[in-house]
This record gives structure tokens, C-alpha cells and sequence, in this order.
């Protein structure tokens, strides 16, 4: 067996599916780092309404917010719930680009004959383990156009 020739298979395979990742946070930014979750504090309804002593005030006041903060919280919740389908749409907008990227890759290491095997064996293992790696980071997008191009990929492999 000719180790060098298994040597740019690894090369490759090490080089690209990173080399995709960064493209896709490159490419489509949003979601990324420390804009990766919903910023908010828990503790905010609670500053904005603190509770007086219950000495000083009356019953009904406190009611009014305990009320307030519940008024608050949901809020909160409401615009979590907002982020996070946002979010899951860009990353299935992400996922797309990923797959793609790996399905047109996949289809130029099967039909350009004029690659290296070596070559062709690492572009070609290369868009199968981004693609698997893609499939499990954005599990959770649950993009349709995604998965008929993850199908695509799975017949093309």
C-alpha cells in the first residue's frame, strides 16, 4: 500500500471540513459566537418591578406586580421563542449551504476523471464526513430542502 497516497487523503480530510465550517460562518455570520443564544436576564422583571416590603404596601399592590412580572417574564419568553425560531431558519439556511457545497464537490470527485485517486478518495471523504458533521450540528433546523440534498447526497455516495 503507498502511504503517501493515504497521507493526502488525510490532508484533505482535515483541511476541508473545516475549511467548509468557516466558509459557512463566514458566509452567513449571524448565530455565530457569543450571538450563538438568547441573551437576556433572568432576574430583569425582577429589577424592573422589585417588591416593595410588604409592610408599606397593600395587598393590592403587590398583586400588581406580581402581576407586572409575570406580564415581564412571558415577554421574555415570547421574544426567546421568536430568537430561537429565527435562528433555527437561518441555520437551516446555513445547513443548505453546507450540503450543497458538499454535493457539488461530491459530484466533481466522481466525474472528473482527471483528479488523482488520492484526490478524488479525499474530496470525496472529505464532503461525507462534513456532510455527516453538518447533519448532527444543525440537527435542530430541520430544513426539508436540507434533507432532499442530504438524500441526494446519500444516493450520489
Amino acid at each position: 500500500m503507498n502511504w503517501t497516497k493515504l497521507i493526502y487523503v488525510l490532508i484533505i480530510v482535515l483541511l476541508y471540513t473545516p475549511m467548509v465550517f468557516l466558509g459557512a460562518n463566514v458566509f452567513f455570520p449571524k448565530y455565530t459566537g457569543t450571538e450563538a443564544y438568547y441573551h437576556y436576564e433572568y432576574n430583569d422583571c425582577y429589577q424592573k418591578y422589585p417588591a416593595p416590603a410588604i409592610e408599606k404596601t397593600s395587598l393590592e399592590e403587590q398583586h400588581k406586580i406580581e402581576k407586572k412580572q409575570t406580564e415581564c417574564q412571558k415577554e421574555q419568553q415570547q421574544s426567546q421563542q421568536t430568537f430561537e425560531q429565527t435562528k433555527s431558519q437561518y441555520e437551516g439556511t446555513k445547513y443548505i449551504f453546507v450540503i450543497t457545497f458538499n454535493l457539488i464537490i461530491l459530484l466533481l470527485a466522481l466525474f472528473l476523471p482527471k483528479l488523482q485517486d488520492s484526490v478524488t478518495m479525499g474530496l470525496f471523504l472529505s464532503s461525507i464526513v462534513t456532510t455527516f458533521g453538518a447533519t448532527i450540528q444543525y440537527f435542530n433546523s430541520r430544513s426539508k430542502i436540507g434533507f432532499i440534498a442530504l438524500v441526494i447526497t446519500f444516493f450520489l455516495t
